[in-house]
């Protein structure tokens, strides 16, 4: 089973079973709030014109789409082009929204080619669809789906699990550490690939009007010690999120200097904290995701 990224989270209450995607685990660990609302409801502004507006993480996402097509033969700026179209159908891609994508693309390729920085690294595969079941969670069992950017081998013998983010200023790695090791944890289950150093190729999202370095590639080991770990850590956030969907339990926010740009449901997390009607605006300014 595939589950789109922007539907809502499957619950079989009769068979105890949950379908989600990472991508979604990674949103009830950062707010439960925004998790209830995308991905339990399932809700997205209700744009003018039916018409959404480019935002910040549409250029990570447009970037994903080329640096995918690049890494796989393919030709990154017809990979984003695609990607625009299926989006905003019939609409002419914007100069002033695409030209940062294709300076991002264009510039990162020429510097890993410059430095050589994939020479002793082929992969062994691009975006890696992955499915892993988690058994007995609370008497439930939850089906995770993810995708994985690349899987590497190095000339050493290592192999890494390495995710792409485009950023505005570079981060550690322990930032990324539940995404990644929960990407280690699906592919060893499902494929059987054990990786041992996880990391992300972190591209800055600007116009390179300054001076670089523009790409960085923290990393860090993943020791069966760290496998444990990050099963641990998976089965408790897992018992967490079954009993809120099993027993309606409380969706508190985690509100962060990050929501603005993040979060499709601010709106009504703000009329939560102010005291406003936020189902009135759910019904005015919201609809289900297209």
């Amino acid at each position: 089973m595939s589950l789109d990224p922007n539907l809502k989270v499957q619950v079989d209450k009769d068979n105890k079973r949950i379908d989600i995607r990472q991508s979604a685990v990674s949103t009830f660990v950062k707010c439960r709030r925004q998790f209830f609302y995308e991905y339990v409801l399932g809700v997205e502004p209700d744009y003018p014109e039916r018409a959404r507006p480019w935002a910040t993480s549409d250029t990570g996402t447009a970037f994903h789409e080329g640096i995918g097509a690049y890494y796989t033969g393919g030709d990154p700026h017809v990979a984003v082009e695609r990607w625009f179209e299926a989006q905003w159908p019939g609409e002419l891609p914007e100069k002033d929204e695409l030209e940062l994508v294709r300076i991002m693309l264009d510039g990162h390729i020429g510097d890993v080619e410059s430095d050589g920085a994939d020479v002793h690294e082929p992969a062994v595969a691009v975006e890696v669809p992955v499915t892993a079941t988690v058994h007995d969670v609370d008497r439930w069992d939850v089906t995770i789906h993810g995708r994985v950017d690349r899987l590497v081998e190095d000339s050493d013998g290592n192999r890494i699990i390495d995710d792409w983010k485009s950023v505005a200023t570079f981060a550690p790695i322990d930032s990324y550490m539940h995404q990644l090791g929960r990407y280690a944890l699906l592919v060893r289950s499902e494929t059987g690939w054990a990786a041992n150093r996880v990391r992300t190729t972190q591209v800055k999202r600007v116009k390179r009007t300054k001076g670089g370095p523009f790409y960085t590639r923290p990393w860090t080991p993943v020791s069966e010690e760290a496998y444990r770990t990050h099963a641990s850590g998976l089965r408790a956030t897992l018992v967490d999120l079954v009993r809120c969907l099993d027993q309606d339990g409380t969706w508190y926010e985690n509100y962060t200097t990050e929501c603005r740009w993040r979060c499709r449901v601010q709106d009504l997390c703000q009329a939560q904290m102010r005291g406003d009607d936020p189902e009135m605006i759910l019904d005015i300014h919201y609809r289900e995701k297209q």
